[in-house]
């Protein structure tokens, strides 16, 4: 019977998919930023780990009334306007980091980097290597109903549902897991520069002494990383052909040691930059997690979903912060899936999205509110020394947040 239900199920998403892409996609509006400032974006282009690829750049702007928001993809629009003047009236800027998760790209997260911008923040995001449902000014290479498709053969878990539609492009990297903060590093070796470039709009409007990271899923890996969570390899060294290309076990093909050239610096993958990280949805791939998670030093807040079949695990989230040095702040948003956090899923097809994805199906809007007021009270405590938001930062801002903290 099950299979049966879930048989039809599948007939019935690709038939709404086709009947949706006949009649023609329905434009998708992001939530509007709340921030003081009006927001701009721009795409640059720029090499990350020897390649080209683009990044998406928010920022405060100056705005007159009336100009065009501009569409991420044919059918998804966003608050921000590109190539706008940028406003240097609150200048410099914190920088802000977001890495997209497996397979997103620099764009996937638009109502919340558009928020950051407008509440006084420079927010670059690039497509890193693996960027494919998604792609910063260009078609995604994975359509919807492979995603579709890839979801129903897992039985709608996540992990499963990753693999099944990313292990090409995992092979390909040779199951790379320590590229991404090298590319996250080079990223702000990026902004940084245009920061000093007399030609740059940037130029002069970022305070180097004030950088954060956020991103999700691979994405949280990431900042976690480049945020000194150590990677102790010492001890936990891979067995002989565990990382050989061929006929690794999935669990082997997760684990970022067989990367490691040298296991004398745990701490390799750190930015010493970077004063405060956000990981969302963290994709946790750390041997040792106490002991790691004792080590890093700068404030951390982590927000997941509590869904068991679509979201990361909480165990490794709760790991983490139990072990985390204070300040450090954890939330659980009720009914949330992985997803959630990337409004552009939205393009795709919004119908289905919200059948299909708990995150989108009821409050939706309430949820995207969490991750805007938690990221800005957070980053502006500890990137501004700006408090005036700190109130947010001790419970729950509405009914979908489930929510511990701990401070000084």
């Amino acid at each position: 019977m099950a299979r049966k239900i879930l048989l039809c199920g599948a007939g019935l998403m690709i038939f709404i998919s086709a009947l949706s892409a006949a009649r023609g996609a329905k434009l998708v509006k992001s939530f509007a930023p709340d921030g003081p400032y009006k927001v701009g974006v721009m795409i640059a282009n720029l090499k990350l780990d020897g390649r080209e690829t683009k990044a998406a750049i928010w920022y405060p702007a100056g705005l007159s009334s009336g100009a065009a928001a501009y569409r991420y993809a044919e059918n998804f629009e966003g608050h921000a306007v590109r190539d706008a003047d940028l406003d240097k009236s609150g200048a410099p800027y914190p920088l802000v980091m977001f890495s997209h998760g497996m397979g997103g790209c620099g764009c996937q997260s638009v109502f919340y980097n558009e928020n950051l911008a407008s509440f006084g923040y420079i927010v670059i995001a690039p497509d890193h290597k693996d960027s494919a449902m998604c792609h910063i000014d260009a078609p995604p290479d994975i359509t919807f109903g492979q995603i579709a498709w890839a979801t129903i053969k897992s039985g709608g878990n996540l992990g499963p549902t990753v693999y099944a539609l990313f292990k090409d492009k995992i092979a390909e990297s040779d199951f790379d897991r320590i590229y991404r903060p090298r590319e996250a590093s080079e990223t702000m070796d990026y902004a940084l520069a245009l920061n000093q470039d007399q030609n740059s709009k940037l130029y002069k409007t970022i305070d180097p002494e004030k950088i954060g990271v956020t991103g999700h899923s691979f994405g949280g890996f990431t900042t976690l990383a480049v945020g000194g969570l150590p990677l102790h390899c010492e001890g936990l060294k891979p067995e002989a052909g565990e990382c050989s290309k061929e006929g690794r076990e999935p669990k082997a093909r997760m684990n970022p040691c067989c990367q490691v050239q040298d296991f004398s610096d745990p701490f390799f993958m750190r930015d010493s930059r970077v004063k405060a990280i956000l990981p969302l949805g963290a994709a946790a791939f750390f041997p040792d997690l106490e002991r790691s998670a004792s080590e890093i030093t700068i404030p951390v807040m982590m927000i997941n979903g509590d869904s068991k079949r679509m979201e990361t695990p909480w165990e490794p989230v709760w790991i983490i912060y139990q072990n985390l040095k204070v300040p450090k702040y954890a939330v659980r948003l009720k009914k949330t899936d992985h997803m959630a956090i990337g409004d552009m899923t939205l393009a795709a097809n919004p119908t289905l999205v919200k059948l299909f994805l708990p995150g989108f199906r009821s409050g939706y809007q309430e949820k995207a509110q969490a991750y805007k007021d938690y990221s800005v009270a957070f980053f502006n405590k500890y990137l501004k020394g700006d408090n005036s938001r700190a109130e947010t930062l001790h419970g729950p801002v509405n009914k979908y947040v489930e929510f511990w903290y701990e401070e000084p």
